[in-house]
């Protein structure tokens, strides 16, 4: 008998349900973003392959994390299951059984597991009742990770629905980071090829070596490939120093113009049907500057001033060689991320947590902000949807100040914020520009456009979304 049983149903027929199940990328679709995040994928119709994860420790919202890993040992038809070879139990077998009804497809959760070892002491010597104990704790744990993952794998399987395309495949630049990481799953989860650019020499069939600071690419990656989503570029959360300042401009706009430059080539050499016919690139709401105050901000604004405006800017323009050539493009303003995975919200976590955490200034600034499932889940839409063309503004349609995003975090993490933080003290990370470029800026961004074009939000409200996030 199993020691845990969870069971989730969903309105689709089974070969639906156990494909997805099956597919690249449903591990780390199906994770919740507060239990930890995955590291390799294994493949379910593969016995012997190994998945591996980093495993939240309970109370933390994933700041100190286990490895965990899970061989695929047995798979048929309608089950496979995986057992523990790494991890905080002395044993784990995991059986995920599909169940056909005449309206939906149940799939059945049956795992088995003995003694814990992070108890302080052996079990023999502890006793039963600290076992028991230790079990039941797991137990309530569990309960939560797999509730929270129905309501993932639902939200994918309704996600993927809406999407009726022919498989194609995507070229992804910056696919190791925490947005490229969820991308690729989404897209391999709805049946799509995935072709990752990689700086280092490529150790699997389907990457492929650039270097754009050399200006090298291989081209062979663009062969038969229908799309290229890019999203590099140097993190924005560090000093803004010249040196600084200047490495987030170049790896914007070389790589862009490499990858820009090169789909344009290839269009002038062998023809439009030979080279891909999408180029979706990031960009970031700080296009319009980062002192708009209420106004609303649509995509045929003008840029703001600033140096981030400056840097948006010119990564937009880097795409025009792919534009001028008759590629559809796609430039994606980014707002600010909601992810226990990274950004900002997960370098903020450790303050909140201990009932430090709170708004910088006034507080009054507006936060255009999206979860890390929407902004995953624009990219996709992006390269599906044929009506969308040029700048879009990926941000929820709920803005919020900067005060109430603090205390929304505090209410879902069960902390008080009750100050502000003088600008000063992110000034010691940020430099004094960087603070008014990042945590003073207020802007208003629009998701119009991109509601208009048909996307539907996983997480269109921001207590929903951090409590999907961060809670355990």
């Amino acid at each position: 008998m199993a020691d845990f049983t969870y069971t989730a149903a969903y309105p689709y027929d089974e070969d639906t349900v156990r494909t997805w199940f099956v597919r690249p990328g449903a591990l780390t679709r199906a994770t919740p973003h507060w239990a930890g995040s995955v590291t390799e994928e294994g493949n379910p119709n593969e016995p012997g392959s190994t998945a591996r994860t980093r495993v939240a420790l309970p109370l933390t919202s994933g700041l100190l994390t286990l490895p965990w890993a899970a061989r695929h040992t047995r798979a048929s038809a309608d089950s496979f299951t995986d057992e523990m070879v790494r991890g905080p139990f002395s044993s784990w077998e995991h059986t995920h059984d599909f169940l056909s009804t005449p309206s939906d497809t149940v799939v059945r959760d049956s795992i088995t597991f003995t003694a814990l070892p992070t108890l302080p002491a052996p079990v023999e010597k502890v006793g039963a009742a600290a076992e028991r104990l230790a079990r039941a704790a797991a137990q309530k744990q569990l309960e939560k990770v797999f509730a929270a993952r129905e309501r993932r794998i639902g939200a994918d399987l309704d996600f993927q629905q809406r999407y009726e395309s022919d498989p194609l495949t995507v070229v992804v630049s910056g696919a190791s980071g925490m947005v490229g990481r969820q991308v690729v799953a989404l897209l391999t989860g709805g049946g799509h090829t995935v072709r990752t650019l990689v700086r280092r020499a490529p150790e699997a069939e389907h990457e492929f070596r650039w270097d754009p600071s050399a200006g090298e690419i291989d081209t062979a990656a663009f062969e038969g490939a229908d799309a290229v989503i890019h999203l590099g570029g140097a993190s924005i959360n560090q000093r803004f120093t010249e040196e600084n300042k200047k490495k987030i401009l170049n790896s914007r706009v070389e790589s862009t113009t490499l990858l820009a430059t090169t789909l344009a080539d290839l269009v002038r050499q062998r023809g439009a049907d030979a080279a891909p016919r999408v180029f979706v690139c990031a960009s970031a709401v700080g296009f319009y500057g980062s002192d708009r105050g209420n106004e609303v901000l649509t995509e045929d604004q003008d840029a703001g001033s600033g140096f981030l405006a400056r840097v948006c800017q010119a990564w937009e323009a880097a795409c025009e060689p792919a534009r001028e050539a008759g590629l559809r493009v796609v430039n994606v303003r980014t707002g600010l991320v909601q992810s226990a995975l990274g950004g900002m919200l997960r370098l903020q976590l450790p303050a909140f947590l201990s009932g430090t955490g709170g708004w910088i200034g006034s507080g009054e600034q507006v936060q255009s902000w999206i979860s890390l499932d929407d902004i995953a889940g624009t990219y996709v839409h992006a390269v599906l949807t044929e009506k969308l063309e040029g700048p879009v503004n990926a941000v929820a349609p709920t803005p919020v100040t900067a005060k109430a995003l603090a205390k929304t975090v505090g209410r879902v993490l069960h902390r008080p914020v009750l100050l502000p933080i003088p600008p000063a003290v992110p000034a010691l990370a940020l430099g004094q520009e960087g603070v008014k470029e990042l945590a003073l800026a207020s802007q208003r961004a629009s998701a119009d456009k991109l509601l208009a074009s048909g996307y539907v939000f996983f997480e269109p409200e921001l207590e929903q979304a951090l409590a999907h996030e961060l809670t355990q």
